[in-house]
This record gives structure tokens, C-alpha cells and sequence, in this order.
């Protein structure tokens, strides 16, 4: 296998690692993608292990077709034929329906996606007659799905303070619907699979059996539903090989619970841990700075590492403390445009990255300012918001008295609520001044 002669010693430890619970504590960079993958040839190809007989969940779908496609690179499609690989969500509804007899389910269920599930939500609130901007939708279907994350149903749902008896309600009704749509929601997937297999002995012996190696990527954002899963699948062969790392568990506002490492090394006191430490993505300075901060966390129990990188030290981190906002978006753009000046980097080459969406206005103002190009991801710019071109508009007819021809419909329709206007000409070329610069950016993208 000269798949293994490229793996460093860590790596090449963690992919022969020997039967039994194995958990990976991957930190970033450090290859654990490959170390999963070839995990799954390993077994294949030396250990004899069928292709049927291995389980390998991971979070999305793109990374389970990524890692799928790894596999067959290394050996071949007909070699892994039969390997059951893919989302959590995904290889549940393949169970579920194959045992849908135990289900209140047909075989046909259908999957309710996020808009289906609060709209159910926001009609249960109108029949109750609640308030709904005392009891949003969105938070009390949040609410249902912690409960669900945490395998509580709505009997079992813990009332504390009113609200929580309004959530129950709802959430009795909710499930209720659901169960007349022949329907299920993504929480549902899970709850239903891990309640099947603890209730129904023989059907978790099936899979548990069946299922020589069960495989798990990105450990630390399972949740209580999805451990549980796993767990129950790997109870009879014990072949459970986990690949995680507690320090990059960011989803805990979805239910991702880190301390599923720690449950695992106390339901498996014999697991083996393999630490990947070498990483192949940053110079050791931002190590360093990043393990510094996390280190601080003093997070229980937690299995330390220590990253390193062949890169070199690189450049030290700078860093500034800002007067305020307007200074920090100002010293941001100021450096970029140095940078830029230098003729040794391209816009493209620089990337800000900030912590809510409301902290890009300051920034848009600085690159309009130092006519620099800019791009934003995954927002939509300040100023191409639609309330913001708006009231532009607006300012622009009071200080003008003119508006270019395409807001015109967008101003009668505002106006002909407050009173009527007249006389709205369409206008000349933009005018120079902040509004217009505002309006249509310098080389914003």
C-alpha cells in the first residue's frame, strides 16, 4: 500500500491503529480528512475487511462525497462497493425506511425542510392565540430542536418557566402534524434512528453487526442524539474510531456538544488516542498565537496538544488596539492599501474577516474612501442593501429635487403612503457628492 508512505508518523499510527475504539484528536491542518480515508483502505485493503461492513458518517454532504471519492482514487469502485458513507441525516432516513414497521411512518415519509417546519410553527402560534412577536416562530422551533438534539420529546420536555410551557404545547402539536403529514423534520432523522435502536434490540443487533467499523468525521459537533447513534452501532464489534478535535467545536449553538470526547473515553476507558499535531497549512507563529488563546479557555479535561509546522516561524502577528471602530476600519484599509502600493500584492491577495455582519458598514466606508476594490461574502453590501438605497433616494429628492429614473417607482410607492409628491424628474447624471459615492461604489463588487 503506498498510500501509507506518504503519511507522517502520527498520521500512519492513526490509519493502522488495531481493532478497538480508536479517537483521532485531529488539530487544524493536520491531515485528518486523509487520515480518515485512508483509514477506510486500509481495512479494505489489508485488513480484509468487505466494504459492507464499514459505517463512515461525517456532516455534510460535499465532504462525504469528497471522502468518497478519495477512496475509490486510492483502490478502486469495485473494491468499495457497499460501503455505507454519507451524512448522518442521510444514512437515518435509509434505516428508518428499511424499519419503517416500527415507525408511526410509511415507508414513504417525506422530509420536512426549515421553511416546512416554521411554517407549521407560525400556524400552531395563530390557533393558540399566542403572541406572536412574544413567541417567534424561529426561537420556539430553535427550541424544539435542542429538545430533540438532547433526545427529548415533547412529554419529556422540562418546564421551568412559561415559556417553557408554551414551547411544550407547541411542540406536542407540532409533532402531532407532522405525524399526520406522514412527514419528519432533520432532528426527527436522528431521534427516531437512535430511539429505534435502543428500544428494538434486534434491530440494533442487525446493524451493530453488520457494521464491523463505524467511522466518524468531525466528532466534536455530534450532539447527545447523534453520540448516541454511533454508540449503539458500534456496541457490538467495539470498532468505533472517532476523528475530532474539542478545540474547533463551533456549533454548539446547533447542539454540537464537545464533551462527547470526554463521554467517549469514559464508555471506552480501553480506546486508543492518536494525537495529529503536525500541521501542513501554517507558519508556527500563528500556532503558537492560536494555541496561546485557546490554552486560555482552561477547559476541563481537555486533551492538550501541541501543533508544530515545517513552514518556518513566518512573519510575526501584528497587533493593534484601535482608538474605536472608525479608527480600526481605517487602519484595516490603510495597511491593504500600503500593501497594495508595495506592488508586491494584489487586492485579491488580502482578506478582512470580522465577527458580525453589522461591523462591515465602517469597513465599506473605508475601502470607498481609499478607492480600493472590494468584494463581501456571504452578506449583502451596506450600501446595495435595499432599505439603505432607500432612504438615499429619499435624502437625494429632498436635497436635489431629483431621483434617477429606476428609484422613481421604488419613491411613489413610500411616498403615496406619507403624502402626495410632485414634480419628480428623473435625474441628471448622479451628482458628486457622499450620497452618490454611497450610492454607486468605487470598484465594490
Amino acid at each position: 500500500m503506498d498510500f501509507l508512505d506518504k503519511l507522517n508518523p502520527q498520521q500512519r499510527k492513526a490509519v493502522t491503529a488495531a481493532d478497538g475504539p480508536v479517537l483521532v484528536v485531529a488539530g487544524p491542518g493536520s491531515g485528518k480528512t486523509r487520515v480518515l480515508t485512508q483509514r477506510i483502505a486500509y481495512l479494505i485493503a489489508s485488513e480484509g475487511v468487505r466494504p459492507w461492513n464499514i459505517l463512515a458518517v461525517t456532516f455534510t454532504n460535499k465532504a462525504a462525497k469528497e471522502m468518497d471519492l478519495r477512496v475509490k482514487a486510492m483502490l478502486n469502485d469495485q473494491a468499495t462497493d457497499g460501503i455505507m458513507l454519507g451524512t448522518f441525516h442521510s444514512i437515518c432516513a435509509r434505516i428508518l425506511r428499511r424499519e419503517v414497521e416500527h415507525l408511526p411512518l410509511e415507508s414513504n415519509f417525506v422530509i420536512f425542510d426549515s421553511d416546512d417546519q416554521e411554517r407549521i410553527v407560525k400556524s400552531i402560534i395563530k390557533e393558540f392565540n399566542l403572541n406572536d412577536k412574544l413567541y417567534r416562530a424561529a426561537s420556539i422551533h430553535a427550541a424544539i430542536s435542542r429538545a430533540k438534539n438532547e433526545l427529548l420529546g415533547p412529554d419529556e420536555y422540562p418546564i421551568n418557566i412559561y415559556r417553557d410551557e408554551v414551547v411544550k404545547r407547541v411542540y406536542v402539536e407540532y409533532q402531532k402534524r407532522l405525524i399526520a403529514s406522514n412527514a419528519v423534520d432533520f432532528d426527527d432523522l436522528l431521534v427516531y434512528t437512535a430511539r429505534l435502536l435502543e428500544d428494538n434490540p434486534s434491530v440494533r443487533d442487525k446493524y451493530a453487526q453488520r457494521f464491523r467499523h463505524v467511522l466518524v468525521d468531525e466528532f466534536q459537533d455530534t450532539n447527545l442524539a447523534q453520540y448516541s447513534l454511533v454508540r449503539q452501532l458500534a456496541s457490538h464489534h467495539k470498532n468505533i474510531y472517532c476523528v475530532g478535535d474539542p478545540d474547533q467545536s463551533v456549533y454548539a449553538w446547533r447542539g454540537a456538544d464537545y464533551r462527547n470526547l470526554k463521554k467517549f473515553e469514559e464508555d471506552f476507558p480501553e480506546a486508543e488516542i492518536v494525537l495529529l499535531e503536525q500541521n501542513y497549512r501554517s507558519h508556527q507563529n500563528i500556532l503558537d498565537a492560536a494555541m496561546s488563546v485557546i490554552d486560555r479557555a482552561r477547559t476541563p479535561n481537555r486533551i492538550k496538544k501541541k501543533l508544530f509546522s515545517d513552514r518556518g516561524p513566518g512573519e510575526k502577528i501584528l497587533f493593534h488596539e484601535a482608538y474605536n471602530d472608525y479608527d480600526e476600519a481605517a487602519f484595516v484599509v490603510n495597511t491593504i492599501a500600503e500593501l497594495v502600493a508595495s506592488r508586491k500584492f494584489e487586492p485579491g491577495d488580502c482578506a478582512v474577516m470580522y465577527r458580525t455582519n453589522s461591523m462591515s458598514r465602517l469597513l465599506e466606508e473605508a475601502f470607498l474612501q481609499a478607492r480600493l476594490p472590494y468584494k463581501l461574502v456571504g452578506a449583502q453590501r451596506f450600501y446595495g442593501r435595499r432599505e439603505v438605497k432607500d432612504v438615499i433616494a429619499f435624502i437625494r429628492l429632498v436635497h436635489f429635487k431629483t431621483i434617477p429614473a429606476p428609484a422613481q417607482s421604488c419613491l411613489i410607492s413610500h411616498a403615496a403612503q406619507i403624502h402626495p409628491i410632485t414634480n419628480l424628474s428623473p435625474a441628471a447624471p448622479l451628482c458628486r457628492s457622499p450620497i452618490s459615492a454611497a450610492c454607486s461604489p468605487v470598484g465594490a463588487r
